[in-house]
């Protein structure tokens, strides 16, 4: 059984613009993968797909093409975008409406955890923090929590570091994590189509899709 994480940190830049950073770095590698032995080979049928930034641009971008991906495979995706209309941190008692309304019976949530540069300096920003999240709800807001941080050093390219989880809706329970780490780069469509086919093709190789 996966355990959630305890305590993750999120980009220097914010919670808010996270996500997008993906859309500036490629190529993605998954550098870890686990899956929950009690829902291998137990595909969800419907699951909503929620990329946490408030980057409408990239949050449509990535539920959308996800969506297109569990359509291929014969399941039925729903972008959160298009049943939880407000941007920004969306509430839990709204969250879990949008879910129980839709009939998702998996959610799949994608965020950032850490962005990193080698060294030189950039200014102050915020940054993320969680701590002891539980549930499928604890993952997902747990991001929006921002801290001050002082200008910081750096030199040479950035690396971001996203995690994605996919849980069953109805338990809460993990079904299955993956960690991926994305080089900087500026080609947007070319790097978040590789970065969704590594998480999408890490979950099927799992058998959780």
């Amino acid at each position: 059984m996966i355990h959630p994480v305890k305590r993750c940190l999120a980009s220097l830049g914010g919670a808010c613009a996270a996500l997008a950073l993906l859309a500036s770095c490629t190529p993605s590698r998954l550098l870890t993968q686990q899956s929950n032995p009690e829902y291998v080979g137990k595909s969800f049928q419907n699951t909503m797909v929620v990329a946490v930034t408030a980057d409408e641009i990239v949050r449509r971008s990535f539920e959308d093409r996800i969506v297109a991906l569990l359509g291929q495979r014969g399941r039925k995706g729903i972008p959160a975008y298009s049943v939880v209309g407000s941007r920004g941190k969306v509430e839990e008692a709204e969250l879990r409406r949008a879910i129980t309304q839709s009939g998702a019976d998996g959610v799949l949530i994608t965020r950032i955890t850490r962005v990193e540069r080698s060294s030189g300096s950039v200014p102050g920003g915020t940054a993320a923090i969680g701590i002891g999240w539980g549930g499928f709800y604890g993952y997902y807001s747990g991001v929006w929590q921002a801290v001050n941080l002082p200008p910081q050093e750096f030199s040479g390219p950035s690396w971001t570091l996203s995690e994605t989880r996919l849980f069953d809706a109805k338990s809460g329970a993990l079904a299955w994590t993956g960690v991926v780490e994305t080089r900087e780069n500026d080609d947007f469509n070319a790097v978040l189509t590789q970065y969704i086919n590594v998480i999408f093709d890490a979950m099927v190789e799992d058998r959780v899709l």
